[in-house]
């Protein structure tokens, strides 16, 4: 009899993170798709771009803040 083919162990937690990566891009991009698209049947176009400006803004911030988490988790590491 032949043994059972094994598969290498699962690592979850780069799944996790791939997941919420995808998730979070995904809902930036359903917000940007479907929010401009309203915003442009309703207002025009003038104010579809001043809100997707705005939109860009809140999303650098939001980098600047998880760049700024993400640094201080690198500086907080134990290198001994």
């Amino acid at each position: 009899m032949r043994e059972p083919k094994q598969t290498p162990p699962t690592d979850l937690r780069q799944h996790r993170a791939r997941t919420e990566r995808d998730l979070i891009l995904g809902g930036i991009a359903v917000v940007f798709l479907i929010g401009g698209t309203m915003i442009y049947l309703l207002w025009g176009v003038a104010t579809m771009l001043a809100t997707f400006a705005c939109f860009v803004g809140v999303l650098a911030l939001a980098f600047a803040l998880w760049l700024l988490l993400r640094l201080l988790e690198w500086a907080s590491k134990d290198r001994g």
